[in-house]
């Protein structure tokens, strides 16, 4: 891509297990931990040269990690800030150890807001991270990251100017039509993707936060598909304050798709320079790692809306974090 055009995959992960164990302890259940367990997704050694090795067959040379969905979302207030300092020191760790080879997102335990406010500060003022990464629903299903209580902390970013990563949490949507059949990651995350994207449209957040730059996963799910059907929705019942459409073009998406034509679809409905590379690793690995950049190659985009996804619109989104950080 050129020397100071570095290839970055926006959507990666770490899941360390004395991190999993942690979250067990504090009352995360175990079927919740268990996708993240023996997958080549910890910080071990091997495990992270396995991941580089990947990285540089791919051509990726950055990767921003989150510890979501693998969150701390108990009851418990300090046992779930100690799980989160817990991970994003690890974090630190491995950027430490991989100098240039990843950026990160800090958790926090959005259902505590005192302790995720401290824990804000931490992240993005000792540790550097790029931003925040919460889930895109809560344990309760009657809840929303939009309620009132979550406001200090969207408050809090938007005063940083940061960046809010939004990621499923693969709890099925809180619906047992697809959580137990079996869907929960096949159609139950992309439909939290976009639920958690609506919500954000409906309260106005994009325009009450003006400076918070969000980041949703997966395309946004199914909102590329929907998109007229949603600003119908806007335009003749009034669900929304201001257009989606319009709305939708100032947040920002990462590719973990891999269909050429959602992200060709996607590119007509966002806006393309707000679109960023991304392989949901650990989940997908090998062959399938290096497909979450060739399909971008291969997607029959305009060459230099390639050149962007890749790596130029990266670089719009994370700026200094990533100086200093050329192409291998």
């Amino acid at each position: 891509m050129g020397n100071d055009t570095p290839v970055v995959d926006s959507h990666a992960h770490i899941y360390p297990a004395r991190y999993l164990d942690k979250l067990e302890e504090i009352g995360v259940s175990p079927d919740s931990t268990a996708i993240a367990r023996n997958m080549r997704a910890s910080n071990e050694p091997d495990e992270m040269s396995a991941r580089i090795e990947m990285m540089d067959t791919a051509g990726v040379d950055v990767q921003v990690l989150s510890a979501t969905p693998q969150v701390p979302l108990v009851a418990d207030a300090a046992g779930a800030a100690e799980a989160t300092r817990m991970v994003n020191d690890i974090y630190r760790q491995v950027l430490e150890d991989h100098p240039g080879r990843f950026l990160a997102y800090g958790a926090v335990p959005l259902n505590h807001p005192d302790q995720a406010l401290e824990e804000i500060r931490y992240c993005l003022d000792e540790l550097g991270f790029v931003g925040i990464a919460i889930n895109t629903l809560l344990d309760d299903p009657r809840s929303a990251i939009t309620d009132d209580r979550y406001r200090p902390v969207f408050d809090e970013l938007n005063r940083r100017g940061s960046i809010l990563y939004v990621h499923p949490t693969g709890a099925g949507a809180h619906s047992p039509a697809i959580s137990e059949h079996g869907l929960a990651w096949v159609n139950g995350a992309p439909v939290e993707d976009a639920i958690a994207t609506l919500q954000l449209l409906q309260a106005d957040y994009p325009a009450r936060y003006p400076d918070l730059r969000f980041h949703i996963a997966h395309l946004g799910g199914d909102l590329p598909f929907l998109s007229q059907r949603i600003e119908d929705n806007y335009e003749d019942w009034d669900a929304f304050p201001h257009s989606p459409a319009d709305t939708l073009r100032h947040m920002w998406f990462d590719a973990a798709n891999f269909s050429g034509g959602s992200l060709r679809l996607s590119t007509e409905v966002f806006d393309p320079d707000k679109i960023l590379a991304g392989s949901d690793y650990p989940y997908f690995q090998d062959d399938k790692y290096t497909r979450a950049i060739t399909y971008i190659r291969d997607a029959g985009l305009p060459a230099d809306m390639t050149q962007r996804i890749l790596s130029g619109n990266a670089k719009s989104l994370y700026g200094s974090a990533l100086r200093g950080r050329p192409a291998r």
